[in-house]
C-alpha cells in the first residue's frame, strides 16, 4: 500500500532496508518452513515455525525489489533466489545462511544506489534504523550497555540524522523530524547512563521505539494518527505564544507612535480641548486596531489552513513527543521557539569511511 504522505518508492525503499536488517539479524532457525499442526481454531502469523516466517520475510523483500527495480540486474536476482533456497531448506546452515543474506544486501545497495541514489540512501537509513533498535532489543544481558554504547554512538546516530534532513521531503510528514528528535533523546541518554543504569528496561523500550520508528519512517502509519487531542492542543498552545510574541512589538510601536501624536496635539493651543480629546482617541484607536490587524494577518497567513508552515512545525514537536519511547523517568521535551523543526547537518564526522557509520 502506498504511504499517506512521502513518495511512495523512497518509502519501499526504506522500508527495504529495513527488512533486510531484521532478517539478517533474525536467528537462523533449524526445522522445515512449513505449516503449523492442524488445531481447532486456525492460526495466525505468530503459529507458524519461525522457519516459516523467516522464508516469508525473504518473499516479502523479493516483492518489494521486484517493485522498485522491474528490470532486476541478474545479480540481485541470483543472489535472491539463493537466500530462498536456503530459507526454505529444512537443513540450511547457519553462515551459509548469513552470508547469503549478506552478499543480497551488498548487491542491493548497489543496484539501488545505480538506479536513483535517493532508493540507495533511503535503503540504507532503513538498513541503519533498523539496526539501532534491533541489535540493542536482541542484546543478551551482559552485553545491553556495549550494545545501546555502540549502536547510539555519536558519530553514528549522526550519519543517520543527516540522512533524514536529505531525505525529509521525500519521507512521511513528520517522520524525518520526529525519528531524528528521538535519536539525539536516546543518543544523549546512552552518552549520560550512570553506573547502574537499568539496562533491562531500556532494551523493552527501545523494543517498542523501533516499531514506532518503522511506523513512521515507511509510512505505515500517518504520524497525525498518533496524536490525541492533548497533541494538538499543545501545538496549539505553542502558536498563542508566537501569537503574543508576534503581536507585542507592533503594538509597543503603535503605543509609543500614539503617545508621540497625543503629545503633539496637546500642545497646540489654538486648538479646542474638545477637538484634542477627540483627535487623541480617534488616533489611538486607529493605530491600535492597524496594529492588531497587521500582526493577525502575518500570523494568519503562518497558521491558515491544515497546511500552514507554522502549524505544521508545531505538529513536528507534537508527533516527536508521542513516538519517542524512552526509559522512565526519561522523555522528549518539546522544543519551543525558532529552534522548532530545525533539522541541520553535522558540523563534522566523527568517524571514518566515508557515508558509513563506523557501527555497522
Amino acid at each position: 500500500m502506498p504511504p499517506a504522505s512521502g513518495n511512495a518508492r523512497v518509502c519501499a525503499a526504506v522500508s527495504l532496508g529495513w527488512e533486510m536488517a531484521k532478517l539478517y539479524h533474525s536467528p537462523v532457525h533449524t526445522g522445515p518452513a512449513a505449516d503449523p499442526a492442524r488445531g481447532a481454531r486456525l492460526p495466525g502469523i505468530s503459529g507458524f515455525p519461525h522457519a516459516t516466517q523467516s522464508k516469508w520475510l525473504a518473499e516479502q523483500i523479493d516483492a518489494t525489489v521486484t517493485s522498485l527495480l522491474p528490470m532486476t540486474p541478474g545479480a540481485v536476482s541470483d543472489a535472491l533466489n539463493l537466500v530462498l533456497g536456503l530459507l526454505g531448506d529444512g537443513q540450511r546452515h547457519r553462515d551459509a545462511t548469513l552470508e547469503a543474506v549478506f552478499t543480497l544486501h551488498c548487491r542491493l545497495l548497489e543496484s539501488l544506489t545505480v538506479a536513483d541514489f535517493r532508493l540507495g540512501k533511503a535503503y540504507g537509513l532503513g538498513r541503519a534504523l533498523a539496526e539501532t533498535t534491533l541489535v540493542p532489543a536482541a542484546a543478551a544481558a551482559d552485553d545491553l550497555a556495549e550494545a545501546f554504547a555502540e549502536l547510539l554512538a555519536a558519530g553514528r546516530v549522526a550519519t543517520i540524522k543527516d540522512w533524514l534532513v536529505e531525505l525529509k521531503t521525500m519521507l512521511p510528514d513528520h517522520a524525518a523530524y520526529a525519528v531524528s528528535a528521538g535519536l539525539t533523546d536516546w543518543q544523549q541518554w546512552v552518552a549520560g547512563a550512570a553506573a547502574g543504569t537499568d539496562w533491562r528496561g531500556a532494551q523493552l523500550e527501545m523494543r517498542v521505539q523501533g516499531q514506532l520508528w518503522r511506523g513512521l519512517i515507511t509510512g505505515e502509519k500517518a504520524a497525525a494518527d498518533m496524536l490525541n487531542l492533548s497533541g494538538y492542543l499543545a501545538a496549539a498552545r505553542q502558536i498563542a505564544k508566537r501569537a503574543i510574541i508576534a503581536a507585542r512589538w507592533p503594538i509597543l510601536i503603535a503605543v509609543l507612535a500614539t503617545a508621540g501624536v497625543i503629545v503633539t496635539v496637546l500642545t497646540l493651543h489654538s486648538v479646542s480641548p474638545t477637538a484634542r480629546l477627540v483627535t487623541g482617541l480617534a488616533w489611538v484607536g486607529a493605530t491600535l486596531a492597524a496594529a492588531f490587524k497587521a500582526s493577525g494577518s502575518l500570523l494568519g497567513s503562518a497558521v491558515k489552513g491544515a497546511e500552514g508552515w507554522l502549524w505544521q512545525t508545531e505538529l513536528d514537536e507534537s508527533v516527536a513527543t508521542v513516538a519517542t519511547r524512552m526509559p522512565p523517568p526519561a522523555r522528549h521535551r518539546r522544543v519551543t521557539g525558532a529552534e522548532v523543526g530545525t533539522m541541520t547537518f553535522s558540523t563534522g564526522k566523527l568517524f571514518s569511511g566515508g557515508d558509513e557509520p563506523s557501527a555497522t
